[in-house]
Parts: structure tokens; C-alpha cells; sequence
């Protein structure tokens, strides 16, 4: 019996954009060269960025300090490498975040108004720039369903751990989901309820049922922000807590379909 549909589902979901947070430098290793899920879902294309470690050697920069910051290199940098000395000798090492801030996204550099650096100043700077691979050239990517593979030729070895920056999009809820998740719900009402289909769309089953395929999607939502990266458990917590008052909402709305409970009668005393 159908009580429910995706259309009704999706209605209740979020429509399609790009999420506001970008997901930063998280390890991936590719083997081999078949297709691994990197995030349980749709990914912006425009954002994705595929990074390596490829020298372990830092490179060295003169850099005269300006008002409006420097940009260090032509690429992102690796977390944590930036070093700022007085001079190539390091005779004074300044303090990253109380004298100097860095976006190492775009390579930026930036006094502090507060720390012991001043414009016009002539600083050394040490920093580990990331190799950006070409998709293409080095991987493919499905970006509907956030799976990468490694290419052969490519500069990509199997084994090779990078690191991958993107931004996932609320599209991720894909007609499969959806669909698997309404057919469960129907059937899950329908056992309970309605076996004999007696009730048909009854608008109360409706409600029942769709509130339980957004249980099953809200979970399914969880474990994939679960599958992201270390940091995504507040934002997995929110979709369980949300799965819960689905489940609430469908069991309260079904509790007047089922059968009494009826006990064993009393013993009579003969």
C-alpha cells in the first residue's frame, strides 16, 4: 500500500544548495583505481581542490610586510608550515596569531595590529606550499555521489594519501534515498497498521508514513556527515535529534490505528 510518496518527502527537506561550511584538508587515501566515496553525497565541482605533500623541504621567501597582507605563493598552504623570522638566521621568531595571522586557503599573510610586527618591515618566511592535481590529468570525480578515483598516468600513486577540500550541497538526497526511504515507510505502516489495507490514504497514515521516511532519511543524513571528517559530529547530532521527532510524530499519528492491547483475563476462582 503507498501512503506516502518522495515528492511529499522531499518537501520536507532542504532545497537544493551549497552548504555555507567548506570542508578543509581532509585526509583521504586513494588505492587502486576504481571509484571511493569520499563524502556520502553531491559535492560542489567548482569548489573541490585534490592536494599533496609532495616535498617535505620548506621554501624560504623575503617578504616586506604590507597594510593590506601578502600573498606568500600562487597556492594554498599547508597547515601549521608557516614560520616568520627576523631575518634567514632566525634571529627572532615571531608568534603565529599574536603577531601574524595566515589564510593558508589562499596563501595570505597578515600583520597583527597588536604584535611586534609593523608595515615596511623586511621578514623571512618559511612555508610548505600543497601540489594541486588536475582532474583529468590525475583523478576523475563523481560529483553527484562524492566519489574519487586515481587515474593511471597520472601523477597520483595507489596508496598515495592527499588531502581534499570541498563543499558539500544539500542535493545529496538523491531519488534513491528518497525512494528507498518512502517504499521502507510504506511498508513499515502498512505491516503495522493497515494489513488488510482497510484504511487506504487515509490522511492520518499519510502524515504517518511520510513522517517516517524523513526518520529514515534524517539518519541516513547522520551517518553521512558522520563519514566527512573528524568535526561533524554536532552537525550529526542535530539530523539524529530531527530523526527522533519524526519517529515521535509518525508513532503518535499510528497509535490510534493499532489494536488494543488486551491482557490475559483474571483468574476465576472456581
Amino acid at each position: 500500500m503507498s501512503y506516502t510518496n518522495v515528492d511529499q518527502v522531499r518537501h520536507h527537506l532542504p532545497s537544493a544548495g551549497i552548504v555555507a561550511e567548506l570542508v578543509s584538508d581532509q585526509k583521504f587515501t586513494l588505492s587502486g583505481d576504481g571509484y571511493l566515496m569520499f563524502y556520502g553525497g553531491a559535492v560542489d565541482e567548482s569548489s573541490l581542490l585534490v592536494k599533496s605533500v609532495r616535498n617535505e623541504s620548506l621554501q624560504r621567501q623575503t617578504v616586506m610586510l604590507a597594510a593590506e597582507g601578502k600573498v606568500l605563493a600562487a597556492g594554498p598552504l599547508v597547515p601549521g608550515s608557516v614560520v616568520v623570522a627576523s631575518d634567514s638566521s632566525l634571529g627572532y621568531i615571531y608568534v603565529e596569531n599574536s603577531d601574524y595571522s595566515v589564510d593558508y586557503a589562499v596563501a595570505g599573510l597578515s600583520i597583527k595590529g597588536d604584535g611586534e610586527l609593523s608595515v615596511g618591515q623586511t621578514v623571512t618566511v618559511w612555508m610548505a606550499v600543497f601540489m594541486i592535481y588536475a582532474v583529468g590529468v590525475d583523478y576523475q570525480v563523481n560529483f553527484e555521489k562524492g566519489e574519487i578515483r586515481r587515474l593511471a598516468g597520472g601523477g597520483i600513486a595507489s596508496g598515495e594519501t592527499v588531502y581534499l577540500d570541498y563543499r558539500p550541497v544539500y542535493r545529496s538526497f538523491s531519488d534513491e534515498i528518497l525512494k528507498n526511504a518512502v517504499a521502507e515507510a510504506n511498508g513499515t505502516v502498512e505491516r503495522e497498521v493497515d494489513p488488510e489495507g482497510q484504511f487506504g490514504a487515509d490522511l492520518a497514515l499519510v502524515s504517518a508514513a511520510t513522517s517516517r521516511a524523513l526518520t529514515i532519511v534524517c539518519r541516513v543524513a547522520a551517518a553521512r556527515e558522520l563519514s566527512v571528517a573528524p568535526g561533524s559530529e554536532r552537525k550529526a547530532q542535530v539530523w539524529l535529534q530531527l530523526a527522533e521527532t519524526y519517529a515521535a510524530q509518525s508513532d503518535k499519528l499510528l497509535k490510534s490505528f493499532r489494536a488494543p492491547f488486551i491482557g490475559p483475563s483474571a483468574p476465576v476462582k472456581s
